[in-house]
């Protein structure tokens, strides 16, 4: 069942081009972070934990000291 914090994260109805493009980034950085993640790509301090229903997910976001999940993350994003 869907909370009203995945329904900001993963809205239920697409209607638009701009709305599916952010659909997809999202998505996007869900798979990345959880495979660099599970492959320990990146250090724990590269992470973000998000929480979607009772499941804990990482993200990877910007950090300073680590130029990759900086660069990774710009990367993904880089068509707002």
């Amino acid at each position: 069942m869907a909370t009203a914090q995945n329904a900001v994260v993963f809205p239920s109805k697409i209607s638009t081009e701009q709305q599916s493009l952010m659909l997809v980034k999202r998505l996007l950085a869900v798979a990345v972070s959880c495979i660099t993640y599970l492959r320990g790509i990146f250090p724990e301090s590269a992470y973000g934990t998000r929480y979607m229903d009772d499941l804990s997910v990482k993200i990877l976001r910007e950090d300073k000291n680590c130029p990759g999940s900086t660069q990774l993350v710009k990367w993904y994003w880089r068509y707002d």
